[in-house]
């Protein structure tokens, strides 16, 4: 075999059998193949690329491609023969065969480049003219291939759009897809933005949204909204502007009810890509009756021989929200966002819409559109009426988890008009909390919100919740209950609204929470840590046991929370690595500086009178020492700084540790 090769002139490629094509690469895949033999197979197969017979040139490039990959020394070299070849063929008279050889030439210059990167500057040899010559002679299927990897190739983006664009028009619906597909890729690289070539490129994606093919209105579609997009940031006056935009999003409407399913995707897709429109047109899209001020109506001053009327959008939302495909109704709640950030009456407007879609069949259905609803809540437009609550409802007991925490971040921002719509959500939550105990955490931070928001309803919570704390006080089991620990959760919150008095809230509950003081810290920690969380439960106790004592403003705890907390508008407390205003964090700073200070005089005074129980004691006064140590530490702790609590416990301890007497009394 190996004498045969080193007398390849007086072998012809039409005597070479595919039995020895196939022998020459045993011998290139195997390992123990010497060097030798290896350059012999080499300079064999460059000579019979340089040949040009097309019978056996597609098995001569991957034999080469082989060596090239299994002798990584021969890459440069093979590169180069290759090329040579693709250089000369492109100089010669086209033929059929050349062009096919010239594309699979292509395909193993550029499978080499990649895998060897030192080679890859020379592929810029092959620059916009080759490519465009071998491309605008290949067959079908090669011109397919090379249009879809025309970016592996260093051809200038001028090419490429004109390629593309012209390609367009191919008679082939697969060439004018992946045609499309090109021009959206330019577009989105940002490598193209002469005006008119903008608009005629968007002119020709809006005639092939009539195309025969799916795939090639599906592609249309994309290409309307990018390109349109394009132009619209090319309009310099506002009100070109604004026509632009209505006109693309008309344009779109116009192909929503398309019988493709994936038309129908890629358009609502669109609708989140332009992300706006007027308002009167974007509320049409929720009314299948042509509103008045619409009727009729067109976008001016934009190829007004290809725009739609309002008319087109008529029900848009309608009938994507009621498509019998729920990758199309998937979609159309997706793309919701980016309409109701720049719309006043279109959230509002659209609620309803998206409660219907909270009974879905499809759990991602369900989930996109309680995601939609927290966006709608998050702008402060959520207004949650007695006809919807049951389908919220049902989302927070819903077998999926990620629904249950989409459904609990939406209650954490409602603001539910009465009562009645109140109760009736607890008792939605506290059913949620007895069949999935997994989410108490959540569920506690997601209460703690929610009673911050309704303070208003605090006198009924309480009085509600009031009967479960007295049988809680007789009874251990009911009182490490889940449904308590919700309970205090909801009336411990309604002190840092500023909007009620703490002596309204019995201070059981406070004493309660105190003791619940690791879960509710577990459930909380997103909002304040455990040292802010017992000052702030220490402090409310104190006042809510001071008979007539109202909630003071000025009080340093209070005021300390209110700044860090004030770019938050009414959410808890922030932890110390939280991105906050320079203002709040100084203020903050401040006032934990006047903790701190204060802190150090209370534990002084209080290891005085802990050494005046102590001697009180050794006169063998110890009832009156235990009381002396009561009384003064209750009225020590009028400050709420974690640090003095535990400064005072650790005392006493260290007391009652050596009075043994004493530490069974207490």
């Amino acid at each position: 075999m190996t004498s045969s090769m080193e007398e390849d002139d007086s072998i012809s490629p039409e005597s070479i059998s595919l039995d020895t094509l196939a022998s020459i690469r045993s011998l290139i895949i195997n390992a123990d193949t010497s060097d030798s033999v290896i350059s012999s197979v080499f300079d064999f197969l460059t000579g019979l690329l340089s040949r040009g017979n097309s019978a056996i040139l597609h098995h001569v490039l991957k034999l080469l491609s082989d060596l090239a990959f299994r002798r990584k020394e021969l890459a440069p070299q093979i590169f180069d023969s290759i090329l040579s070849n693709l250089l000369r063929l492109h100089n010669t008279v086209a033929e059929a065969s050349h062009e096919r050889a010239a594309v699979e030439s292509l395909a193993v210059l550029a499978s080499l480049s990649e895998r060897t990167p030192s080679i890859a500057a020379a592929l810029s040899k092959i620059d916009g003219e080759v490519f465009a010559s071998i491309c605008l002679g290949a067959p079908i299927s090669s011109r397919l291939w090379l249009l879809r990897n025309a970016d592996r190739f260093n051809v200038p983006s001028s090419v490429l759009f004109t390629l593309f664009l012209g390609f367009s028009k191919d008679p082939y619906p697969y060439i004018r897809k992946v045609a499309l597909d090109g021009l959206i890729n330019i577009c989105n690289a940002g490598d193209f933005n002469h005006t008119h070539a903008v608009e005629g490129c968007y002119t020709r994606a809006v005639e092939l949204l009539s195309d025969a093919e799916d795939s090639v209105r599906s592609s249309a579609v994309r290409a309307v909204s990018v390109w349109g997009k394009v132009m619209i940031a090319s309009k310099e006056e506002e009100m070109n502007r604004r026509d632009c935009t209505d006109a693309v999003f008309l344009q779109l409407c116009s192909v929503v009810r398309d019988m493709s399913v994936d038309v129908r995707v890629e358009v609502f897709k669109a609708f989140g890509i332009i992300g706006t429109a007027s308002e009167s047109i974007i509320l049409q899209t929720l009314s299948k009756k042509v509103l008045g001020a619409g009727k009729g109506k067109k976008p001016q001053n934009l190829l007004s021989n290809g725009s739609a009327d309002v008319s087109s959008a008529a029900g848009v939302y309608i009938h994507g929200f009621e498509d019998e495909f729920y990758e199309v109704r998937e979609a159309a709640v997706d793309s919701f966002h980016s309409l109701s950030v720049n719309s006043i009456k279109f959230p509002d407007e659209a609620v309803y819409l998206l409660m219907d879609m909270l009974y879905d069949d499809y759990m991602v259905v369900r989930l996109k559109a309680l995601k939609a609803l927290h966006h709608i809540a998050d702008l402060g437009n959520l207004k949650i009426q007695e006809t919807y609550m049951p389908a919220f409802l049902d989302a927070i007991v819903d077998t999926s988890e990620n629904i249950r925490v989409e459904a609990r971040n939406i209650l954490k921002l409602a603001k539910l008009p009465d009562l009645k719509l109140v109760n009736k959500c607890i008792d939605g939550v506290l059913k949620s909390l007895e069949m999935y105990p997994q989410d108490e955490p959540d569920i506690l931070s997601a209460l703690f919100h929610f009673g911050q928001n309704h303070t208003n309803f605090l006198v009924s919570m309480v009085k509600r919740f009031s009967e479960k704390l007295g049988t809680a006080s007789g009874s251990k089991a009911e009182f490490n209950s889940r449904q308590l620990s919700a309970s205090l959760t909801l009336i411990i919150s309604a002190p840092l609204s500023n909007k009620q008095s703490i002596t309204s809230i019995p201070p059981l509950a406070f004493s309660y929470s105190l003791a619940m003081l690791g879960k509710f810290s577990s459930g909380l920690h997103d909002m304040m840590d455990q040292d802010m969380l017992l000052a702030y439960l220490t402090h409310c106790a104190i006042l809510s046991s001071s008979s007539g004592t109202e909630f003071n403003k000025g009080d340093v705890f209070f005021h300390a929370y209110r700044d860090s907390n004030a770019d938050l508008a009414g959410n808890p407390v922030l932890l110390p690595g939280k991105d906050i205003p320079a203002e709040s964090k100084y203020m903050a700073c401040k006032a934990e500086l006047e903790i701190g200070n204060q802190a150090l005089k209370f534990v002084n005074h209080i290891l005085l009178k802990i050494k005046a129980a102590w001697l009180l004691s050794q006169s063998g006064c110890s009832k009156e020492a235990l009381r002396a140590l009561r009384f003064y530490s209750l009225q020590s702790i009028d400050f709420p700084a974690s640090v003095l609590l535990f400064h005072v416990y650790s005392k006493l301890m260290c007391f009652l540790s050596s009075c043994p007497g004493l530490a069974n009394r207490s």
